[in-house]
Parts: C-alpha cells; sequence; structure tokens
C-alpha cells in the first residue's frame, strides 16, 4: 500500500494533504486504517485524525506521544458523523511533528476498544517546504525556518521550534487546569471592547486568559507578553511584562482564597480557585521566567 501523502488544491488557496496510517485497527465492522489530514483554507489550519469508522460522539479523549515531547492526552471535538477528530490546537501539534517522524496518536472511546494509529511522518518537513505557498499564510514562526534554498532538517527544527513548543505547551496545560472555573474566560470576545479599553490593549495583544472579580470591570488579564491587574478601589492598571518577573511565590489559602506575589510584591487574589488552579499559574509564570531567561 502507498503511504505516501495525497494532495489536493482548490483555487489556488485551499490545500488538503492526507496520509494513512501505517497500521490498521478493528473499529468496529472490519479491520481499517486511519488518516492524518492538513488543511489549510486562507490561513486557517486544521489538523484532522479519521478513524476510519464511527468512533465516538462529542468530544473525544485523545491521546498522542511523541519522542521528543513525551504523552499527552486531552479532549477533541468531533465530525458530526463520529468518525474524524479536530484537533484544537493545530498549530502547536504541526510545530510538534516537523521535528519527528513518528505520530503515535489514539482515542479511548466510551463504549470501544482503544484505537491507536501509527503514522510516518518522517518527510513532513519536505511536505511543508514543498508547499510553503500555503503554509504561509497561518503563521510567521511557522514558516521562517522554510525560507531557506532547502528544506530544514529535524535537528534545525527542533532548536527553533523549542522555545515556543514550551510555551504553547505551557499555556493548553493551563487551559486544561482551568477551563471547568467559570471565572477564567480564554475567549472572552464577548465583552472585547471594554477589556480593550480598560486594559490599554492594542490590536497586536494576544490574549491568552483572563480572570474576572467583579462583572468584567476588574481582574487580571494575560496576554503573551504581559500580566495587566484592574484592581477595585484605585482602577490604576499595573502592567507587568514576563521579562521583567524575577520572583513568582504562591500565598493566600482556601478560605480568603490563593493570591500570587511577583517580584515579592503581592499582585493579584483568585478568588473561588483551588490551590492546583493557581498553582498552575505560578508554574506558567516560572516557565515563561525561563524561557526569557534563557532567551
Amino acid at each position: 500500500m502507498n503511504f505516501s501523502w495525497k494532495k489536493n488544491v482548490i483555487d489556488d488557496k485551499i490545500l488538503t494533504l492526507k496520509k494513512n496510517s501505517s497500521n490498521e485497527e478493528r473499529v468496529f465492522s472490519s479491520r481499517v486504517r486511519g488518516e492524518i489530514t492538513i488543511y489549510i483554507n486562507g490561513n486557517d489550519l486544521s489538523l484532522i485524525i479519521n478513524w476510519g469508522e464511527f468512533a465516538n460522539t462529542s468530544n473525544a479523549n485523545i491521546y498522542y506521544n511523541l519522542n521528543k515531547y513525551g504523552f499527552y492526552e486531552g479532549n477533541w471535538p468531533m465530525s458530526k458523523d463520529g468518525k474524524s477528530s479536530y484537533c484544537p490546537n493545530p498549530e502547536l501539534l504541526l510545530m510538534e511533528i516537523l521535528t519527528e517522524d513518528t505520530l503515535v496518536i489514539g482515542l479511548r472511546p466510551k463504549n470501544n476498544n482503544e484505537i491507536r494509529y501509527i503514522f510516518d511522518i518522517s518527510d513532513i518537513n519536505l511536505i511543508v517546504y514543498d508547499n510553503i505557498k500555503f503554509f504561509n499564510s497561518i503563521s510567521n514562526l511557522l514558516i521562517s525556518p522554510f525560507n531557506g534554498q532547502k528544506f530544514p532538517d529535524k535537528d534545525s527544527l527542533s532548536l527553533f521550534y523549542r522555545h515556543q513548543i514550551k510555551l504553547e505547551r505551557d499555556t493548553r496545560l493551563l487551559k486544561d487546569n482551568l477551563e471547568h472555573n467559570d471565572r477564567y474566560f480564554f475567549n472572552p470576545f464577548w465583552f472585547m471592547d471594554s477589556l480593550s479599553k480598560n486594559y490599554q490593549l492594542e490590536l497586536s495583544d494576544v490574549i491568552l486568559f483572563y480572570f474576572n472579580r467583579w462583572l468584567k470591570k476588574t481582574g487580571t488579564l494575560f496576554t503573551e507578553k504581559d500580566i495587566r491587574v484592574l484592581k477595585t478601589l484605585n482602577k490604576k492598571l499595573v502592567i507587568i511584562p514576563y521579562d521583567s518577573i524575577y520572583n513568582v511565590n504562591l500565598r493566600g489559602n482556601s478560605i480568603l482564597g490563593y493570591r500570587i506575589n511577583i517580584n515579592n510584591k503581592y499582585l493579584t487574589t483568585f478568588t473561588a480557585s483551588n490551590k492546583n488552579q493557581v498553582n498552575s499559574i505560578v508554574l506558567f509564570l516560572k516557565n515563561r521566567m525561563k524561557s526569557n531567561l534563557n532567551s
């Protein structure tokens, strides 16, 4: 069987790349191969796993393993027919697989046996290089190593993406820890006008998440480059760039609430949050500190 990538282009704008798994699995009625799809439509990227037959409804418990980055498990949305899973962090997964030769990915259905596929991705860097005009529209970070005269090897890509992969994986872990707490907003799009005004945001500022205490008028905002705190009493905005942080500590308790001190000064309290959730924020900040120190 041919395990090379199958390519399809529509109107010189939409690119679809598909590849079959090297192994077969019995899903329900027969043994089938999985299929990985890279789909680009303008500046939108999708990474999709087709399990071969109906596999699950709604969100599916997906795990994958990569040699350099280890094991990860999380929930991916499913297609309406229950056959395909959509990666919620496609740019991160693409950066990861560009540095690897093999992707092992599986699904744990609610009422069936586990499905696990193995994909040979040893040529993915060449595929991206050959189709770079489509990948150019997604992210400068993704395509910048491919602007040379020849396609980059896995080792150079691993070195180039190491910093960004670390930050993206930290953000994903943080979101997983906080997603069931309704005080944290990862897509605060319905009140962006007030956020932009109150927190002095510019078009280039990328919001990671927002913690709100008082009806969205005050709270703590985390962007790609800094923390912004608006307190109830003085209404004065405090902005702390990540690259200025040299010390982060957890304080408080379950009764009064947990808070973080930055650079040995009280910053903000995260009410209605357990210790593990606030600890995940502390770890997130410490990793950004390390990234800045090492960059």
